[in-house]
């Protein structure tokens, strides 16, 4: 089914960005080709895309990694087809240690913001660590998913961490009782409408998800389960006044939907320990599609989905089955590969193809 109001990248000018100098490149709404050697630049231009939807990378935590040697910074400039259907640009800059970041001509101070402009998903070697990571990272993937189809979430959300920075800040200076718990009002408010929001959101991706998982690993039932961060059968509030003394010792929160989690389970077992290599990689494949499928349906938009280095990352049934449901979709596609013929792109419109080479970027006509 195709998207009500597409979005997607238009245009991207990269400089100094990991080991590409400067490109100036203008993509396709539907597929988009980055052939090249290893180590050419390829994954590089694909985190440049993904940083202007996150403002992080999904291949390292160290930000200033992505500075190319001996320069001391990084810029990135992007023209976004917002759902609004007008054109939005994004900047990101990279500089001292800290980021400069600007959305149609406006400094932005909330990174959340960008999410309903560019919705951006991206399965690479890296993308494991959804799995293997620790919940901080399954936390990230859950909330930016919110991010993108519940605008009511953000403010939620930022409420929710501004109240938690400051009771663990008052923890931290070993502030009173009464200091400390001036907080928990606001704390509690907000964590009972985070889970709110996110059991129903992991509660009408399943449908979507067990569809993908039919297309993927066929007989397979996927199932998602939360951990919401304190202990099961107890009151937040009950959790934080019998942690108090523990929370005073430590000087953070130690419960609450900041220490949340969620885990996947194929027939009932869970996918981290018990699954092949092959099978968590359908299986990632699966729960980033579903998103995409549940984002569509919510806003009428699929974003952009980046896929590094298709042909080692999965074998020629799997990639024409993903291949397909992104086609489906009608979603921007972004693929990287050595060469041109080694993906079956012959379900898709002729797009845009790029040829990378010692950290420079030409369009192939």
């Amino acid at each position: 089914m195709p998207v009500t109001d597409r979005t997607g990248l238009a245009a991207l000018e990269i400089r100094n960005f990991r080991n590409l100098e400067r490109a100036d490149l203008t993509f396709d709404p539907g597929l988009n080709l980055i052939t090249g050697a290893n180590a050419s630049g390829k994954t590089s231009l694909l985190e440049s895309i993904y940083y202007l939807g996150r403002v992080r990378s999904f291949r390292t935590s160290v930000a200033d990694q992505a500075i190319r040697y001996g320069q001391q910074g990084f810029r990135l400039v992007g023209r976004v087809q917002a759902p609004s259907g007008q054109p939005v640009t994004v900047g990101i800059e990279r500089n001292a240690g800290h980021y400069t970041v600007h959305m149609g001509g406006q400094s932005v101070r909330r990174l959340s913001d960008l999410a309903g402009n560019f919705p951006v998903q991206v399965f690479s070697s890296d993308t494991a660590s959804i799995l293997d990571g620790g919940p901080r990272q399954r936390r990230h993937t859950l909330d930016w998913a919110l991010f993108h189809v519940e605008q009511r979430y953000r403010d939620t959300w930022q409420r929710y961490t501004r109240a938690l920075r400051q009771r663990n800040a008052a923890l931290r200076a070993q502030a009173s009782e009464g200091e400390i718990t001036a907080w928990d009002a606001e704390l509690l408010e907000t964590a009972q409408a985070i889970e709110r929001f996110r059991n129903a959101y992991l509660v009408n991706l399943s449908p979507y998800l067990q569809a993908e998982m039919e297309r993927l690993l066929p007989g397979a039932e996927l199932t998602l389960q939360y951990l919401r961060g304190w202990p099961a059968g107890v009151e937040l509030g009950v959790a934080l006044a019998d942690s108090l003394s523990r929370d005073r010792v430590h000087g953070y929160t130690r419960h609450g939907p900041h220490r949340a989690d969620f885990r996947l389970l194929m027939d009932g077992h869970p996918v981290a320990a018990h699954c092949s290599r092959g099978q968590q990689k359908s299986i990632l494949l699966g729960l980033m599609l579903a998103q995409v499928c549940y984002q569509q349906a919510v806003t009428g938009t699929a974003g952009a989905f980046l896929l590094d280095d298709l042909t080692s990352e999965l074998d020629e049934a799997h990639q024409s089955r993903v291949l397909a449901s992104l086609r489906e979709l009608d979603a921007q596609v972004f693929v990287t590969a050595i060469r041109s013929d080694s993906v079956n792109l012959s379900i898709w419109s002729p797009g845009r193809v790029f040829h990378v080479e010692h950290g420079s970027v030409r369009e192939v006509v």
